[in-house]
């Protein structure tokens, strides 16, 4: 592995562990769009498709909700796979 991936990788691991550090329990869509480097409305769309993340409809309102578990996003963004082959 080269040099410049080794720091490539050291870098993003600590973007990964200063977003986990800031936000334990839930992650702003805002701050996971910023993360990753794409516009908060893009995140939100994300979400809506099932890919991470939950959206809903709040009752009587035209808007939608959003929820980032922490965990949900480190195991995807980092593709951990726990083994579990339901």
């Amino acid at each position: 592995m080269t040099n410049a991936i080794k720091d490539f990788l050291s870098a993003d691991e600590a973007k990964v562990e200063k977003l986990i550090h800031d936000y334990p329990t839930s992650i702003p869509t805002s701050a996971a769009a910023e993360f990753l480097g794409i516009n908060p409305a893009s995140m939100r769309a994300v979400m809506e498709n099932g890919t991470i993340g939950l959206s809903w409809k709040k009752g009587g309102a035209l808007n939608k909700g959003f929820f980032l578990p922490t965990c949900q996003f480190l195991r995807w963004y980092m593709r951990y796979d726990d083994g579990n082959k339901n």
